[in-house]
């Protein structure tokens, strides 16, 4: 589940007070908003390619959408087939990374968890509570990525199991910030930075040379740290607006798809740097559930940059990261 705010912020934009204005591109998708930053724009017409931005989020929408009924993963979801379905190439593609990631992390990232969401009150069934061990065993049945096989010539998806569902919200805002990166570098509009719901893809360096410069947002308020990226995503996923408390007892919505359950203690926040945005949103839950102790191993082993932040018994906060985050003060 991903935050309708954004915990990775856009710092600056150009240096020079006489340099280029920027194009700036704004609206609403995926249930949260769309922010975009280019650099050196030229004659670029902005209403158009505004309208070509937003088709790119519409055809994601019609693919991966789970509040619409009529999308294809609403409709996969509703069919009892164990046939292949075919669906869109987009929809392949973010399913075939969410089975590779799947295995990577060990089963942490399992977009199938859906019932698990709506039983502890996190979805749709905003009820919060503590379910039964009947519940959750009767959950677990339809949670599996391992029922879930995918294809991408022609593109196609199937359950193997008829109670199967999934939802690639921990995929598509960071995929839908590589598809519109992709098209502004297309157009020749190398310098730029997407932000789709505070996951965040910075393209080439400024015509000035700089790069661009993102915030992470603190748990405890405020901006935690400032990072420079060229060429790179930044995605974050957080623990500490999104839990209830039964009985003196907190229950995060962090769920790990191997118990049913909510994470104990997880991190308050994690950040990812990646090539791919979406492969940054999508590891940012992973390693919400994995903890800093796995998740720096699996940092290292996948060669990419995370950054884990959690608040101390004294409130103080307390950093562990790897690669850029540890060496930016």
């Amino acid at each position: 589940m991903k935050f309708l705010w954004p915990l990775v912020c856009l710092l600056s934009v150009l240096t020079s007070a006489c340099a280029e204005e920027p194009l700036r591109i704004s609206g609403e998708t995926m249930g949260s908003y769309y922010s975009i930053v280019i650099d050196s724009p030229g004659s670029t017409d902005g209403d158009l390619l505004q309208k070509d931005i937003e088709q790119i989020f519409a055809d994601i929408n019609r693919q991966m959408s789970n509040w619409s009924k009529d999308s294809e993963i609403s409709r996969f979801n509703e069919s009892r087939s164990a046939d292949w379905f075919p669906v869109g190439q987009q929809f392949a593609t973010v399913t075939a990374e969410a089975k590779r990631l799947h295995t990577v992390t060990g089963g942490k990232l399992d977009v199938t968890v859906a019932p698990l969401i709506e039983l502890w009150g996190f979805g749709r069934n905003k009820v919060k509570r503590v379910p039964t061990d009947e519940q959750l065993k009767a959950a677990m049945e339809a949670v599996g990525m391992q029922h879930v096989e995918v294809r991408l010539d022609p593109p196609a998806i199937r359950k193997l199991k008829p109670e199967i569902s999934i939802n690639l919200a921990s995929l598509a805002p960071g995929f839908a910030a590589d598809e519109v990166s992709k098209l502004l570098r297309e157009r020749g509009l190398k310098s730029h930075v997407v932000d789709v719901g505070g996951e965040n893809l910075a393209g080439e360096a400024k015509a000035s040379g700089d790069p661009w410069r993102l915030g992470v947002e603190s748990p405890l308020g405020g901006l935690h740290k400032v990072v420079e990226l060229t060429n790179k995503a930044i995605a974050t996923s957080g623990d500490y607006r999104n839990f209830f408390v039964i009985d003196g007892r907190r229950y995060s919505h962090i769920l790990d798809p191997s118990t049913g359950r909510p994470v104990e203690n997880p991190p308050a926040s994690v950040s990812v740097i990646h090539q791919s945005c979406m492969t940054a949103d999508a590891l940012g839950t992973a390693m919400m559930v994995l903890g800093p102790e796995e998740g720096l191993k699996l940092a290292k082993t996948l060669n990419v940059d995370v950054l884990f932040l959690d608040v101390a018994r004294d409130g103080r906060l307390a950093e562990q990261s790897t690669g850029i985050f540890a060496a930016t003060k």
